[in-house]
């Protein structure tokens, strides 16, 4: 019987279970076919390494990794309607590697948006604890004092704080900061509050 938490192995049993009704849809390369438009990248063999003059509108909303916290749902997402990255707490240092790949791959963002909830288990744990953890399995060294790991004490703090990591960055587009928002998401609602 399946436990609440599945295993790798259940997983991979439910995506064979899940085949026969999965619809693809699309390599990137039929897009256009679809009226979607592909990638800046793959448009053009060199691609200019500036986004293009209209952004697409795909954004990326940046959240939580918890599994309570379900962009799909709680922001009504169609497939490929946007890229959503996921985290620990949804915090952008970790995800800025994506957001600028991306941002080039895409030929820009229109807007993006930073998502934190209520209840987050960042706000259960301090990056003590986890400093602590890690050297009771390794020992001191490899780096671990120096490691971040995203502990949160005011949610609405830790998406201001977020804001200004994204805005204060010089390879993040002056129309991307500018067009960037932060939200907190009550989790026993669903409801998004501006931050």
């Amino acid at each position: 019987m399946s436990s609440s938490k599945p295993t790798v192995a259940e997983l991979v049993q439910r995506n064979k279970d899940l085949q026969p009704t999965y619809k693809h849809i699309a390599n990137l390369s039929e897009l256009p076919a679809k009226g979607i438009a592909p990638p800046s990248i793959l448009i053009s063999p060199s691609p200019s390494p500036f986004p293009s003059k209209d952004p697409i509108n795909t954004l990326p909303p940046v959240t939580c990794a918890d599994p309570r916290c379900i962009p799909e749902q709680f922001l009504g997402l169609k497939p490929i309607e946007a890229i959503v990255i996921r985290n620990a707490c949804g915090h952008v240092a970790p995800a800025l590697d994506s957001i600028l790949a991306l941002d080039v791959l895409l030929g820009g963002f229109a807007e993006a948006m930073i998502v934190h909830h209520t209840d987050c288990g960042a706000s259960h744990y301090t990056n003590e604890m986890i400093r602590g953890a890690l050297k009771g399995r390794v020992g001191d060294g490899y780096g671990v004092d120096e490691m971040d790991f995203g502990a949160v004490t005011n949610i609405e703090q830790s998406v201001k704080d977020d804001l200004a990591v994204l805005k204060a960055n010089p390879l993040v587009r002056p129309e991307l900061k500018e067009k960037t928002y932060g939200f907190v998401l009550q989790l026993e609602t669903g409801l998004l509050s501006a931050v």
